[in-house]
């Protein structure tokens, strides 16, 4: 084998040469997929802080609340208990 075969076998088994337009795509789409996942989750990390805090004074608020008639004190209580209940999972 000649020095010049052997340039040719490698440059041929490089499988990082040269990348075509569909590569180029999916690379960049990813990136962008990564980014905007990113974004989401943060988005999603900042803004439960705030409901956090806006659930605590709104159930405050219902317990505070004087009763109009028993079946609705009953089904109140039986929704705060169910979301205290979520909540803990």
């Amino acid at each position: 084998m000649s020095a010049d075969n052997i340039g040719v076998t490698a440059a041929s088994l490089d499988k990082y040469g040269e990348d075509d337009f569909f590569s180029v795509l999916v690379r960049y789409g990813l990136f962008v997929g990564a980014i905007f996942q990113f974004v989401c989750i943060s988005a999603a990390v900042v803004m439960s802080g705030n409901e956090s805090q806006d659930t605590i004074e709104e159930e405050a608020r219902l317990i505070d609340e004087p009763a109009q008639g028993s079946g609705n004190t009953a089904r109140r209580l039986h929704k705060i208990r169910k979301l205290e209940k979520k909540k803990r999972r």
